[in-house]
């Protein structure tokens, strides 16, 4: 189960994508060494996890940067629209917290979050409300062909004759999108390239040239990793002390990643009065027994057994990431 913070991060990075870019060197990593324990050395006691710092986050894209991406590909959908005669403003994405941080990482770990907040997160309590998002403005039948593109109305009668409307064999960069047959759609004297002004910003932006790395790549390695620490011996008896200590609270909970379903905690009443004690039993339990210390010290020694195998790849995630951080720049003006 990946941890919060990282599922918001590949969220937004499969948002601001449009698509993921099947194809990419780099897609998936092997699970070379499992079901062997790394060793962790001695475990220091924690209670606490903020300023923790592990391995596979040197990669990691932060929340500042997926937003400037996406702002870049907005301006990139909006040129290429512009190519065909449309002016289209995309709306503007949401701006990023101002609360960046790991601190629930291995779930609730604050006793002053957890006296005040329960479960529910502080960072509603500090960031300033959303603005509510605008509506994408209204496109024409045309105007929504460039941006998709393929003609949804010509779509919907294909699919039910059993055909495509559209390429099916899309180009994985943009460097071959550039080589390869369009979508024979013309638009003002121009070709709709294939998958339309959505996909083209996609491409380049995540990948321009072939070999391009999953954007999603280091997500995945944070999450093997996870899963591998989940499974550790080490971690399932710290896991199993944590349980019994809540039991002897008077909660029944497996772990404390399901300890909200298990106990029935649901949006609206994290904070209530019998979230906060539970909130308060939880930490104090992690403390007890050194949860935190134990699972920090087990999944960062399979981050770095995972970062030491995957060096290769990850340096070319890294560079590619410069590379598209320099070029949202120039486009943010």
């Amino acid at each position: 189960m990946a941890h919060p913070a990282r599922l918001l991060a590949a969220t937004c990075l499969v948002s601001a994508a449009v698509l993921t870019l099947g194809g990419c060197a780099g897609d998936e990593p092997e699970a070379a060494g499992a079901g062997k324990e790394p060793d962790i050395g001695s475990i220091a006691k924690l209670s606490s996890t903020e300023g923790l710092k592990f391995p596979v986050a040197a990669y990691e894209v932060t929340s500042d940067q997926q937003y400037q991406v996406k702002k870049a590909q907005n301006r990139l959908i909006e040129q290429c629209m512009k190519r065909f005669g449309f002016e289209y403003a995309r709306p503007a994405p949401t701006p990023p917290s101002r609360n960046d941080s790991s601190s629930r990482v291995f779930g609730l770990a604050s006793a002053k979050d957890a006296a005040q907040f329960g479960y529910a997160s502080p960072r509603r309590a500090t960031d300033p409300a959303p603005a509510k998002r605008q509506p994408a403005p209204p496109l024409s039948r045309t105007g929504q062909t460039v941006l998709n593109g393929v003609d949804l109305v010509a779509e919907a009668e294909a699919k039910e004759q059993g055909k495509a409307a559209a390429p099916t064999d899309e180009p994985k960069s943009q460097a071959e999108a550039e080589k390869a047959p369009g979508t024979g759609i013309m638009v003002n004297g121009k070709e709709v390239p294939v998958g339309g002004c959505g996909r083209e910003s996609a491409l380049k932006l995540f990948a321009p040239n072939p070999g391009a790395v999953d954007i999603l790549f280091v997500f995945n390695l944070g999450g093997e990793a996870e899963s591998r620490a989940l499974e550790d011996s080490r971690v399932r008896k710290a896991t199993t002390k944590w349980s019994q200590c809540m039991a002897d609270s008077g909660f029944t909970t497996s772990s404390p990643d399901n300890v909200q379903s298990d106990l029935g905690l649901v949006q609206g009443k994290l904070s209530s009065p019998e979230a906060i004690t539970i909130a308060k039993a939880d930490v104090a339990c992690k403390t007890r027994v050194n949860y935190i210390g134990i699972r920090y010290a087990v999944q960062s020694a399979y981050e770095k057994a995972l970062v030491e195998e995957h060096a290769e790849t990850l340096a070319l995630f890294k560079q590619q990431t410069q590379d598209r951080l320099r070029l949202a720049a120039q486009l943010n003006g």
